[in-house]
């Protein structure tokens, strides 16, 4: 359950960052959203490469979509790895 609502709120968060892209907010929170949205491709886009690099041929070619998994959900991602062991 908890895993599921922080997935969910990453979600919602990756909205509200992208969307200022879209349709800036007004100017004080037009600056935050963007910092927001770098931290976030920057501290995901570490975490997914890691992952990649740790990787076989073999584990990428059996699930796809992993990586981008945790680039998306971050640490909730890693959390459900563990749930489903």
């Amino acid at each position: 359950m908890f895993i599921f609502i922080g997935k969910t709120l990453y979600s919602l968060m990756w909205l509200f960052l992208l969307f200022n892209l879209i349709c800036p907010y007004p100017k004080p929170a037009n600056i935050v959203a963007n910092i927001g949205l770098i931290a976030f491709v920057v501290t995901h886009g570490l975490q997914a490469w890691f992952l990649s690099s740790t990787m076989t041929k073999q584990e990428k070619q059996q699930d796809k979509f992993k990586v981008l998994r945790l680039f998306l959900f971050g640490v909730f991602e890693s959390l459900s790895w563990k749930d489903k062991k």
